[in-house]
């Protein structure tokens, strides 16, 4: 299987993954476990396409590494954000 159609697969099960884990439940929230489902889902994805689409397994390390702490730490942040969110809403009322 070309490396192209591999990775096309893989990005296909894991938009079923992010669209399972964000079914929400009974009050319409993801809860944590969800939200954090489908961040790394879409991490994972982001890297996969970076990697084979755009071509960064041609890059040095540094750029790879670079473009994964990056993605890590914007997946941690907004994780960090939803996971919040409850807390900064009572506070800002």
């Amino acid at each position: 299987m070309a490396i192209l159609t591999r990775t096309w697969t893989i990005l296909v099960l894991l938009t079923a993954v992010s669209l399972w884990a964000g079914r929400g439940g009974s009050g319409g929230s993801l809860g944590p476990l969800g939200a954090g489902l489908v961040l790394a889902a879409a991490n994972f994805k982001a890297d996969q396409i970076l990697t084979h689409y755009l071509d960064l397994q041609r890059a040095e390390s540094g750029w790879r590494t670079l473009f994964r702490v990056l993605l890590t730490l914007l997946g941690a942040t907004i994780f960090g954000i939803y996971a919040l969110s409850p807390m900064i809403g009572a506070a800002l009322r």
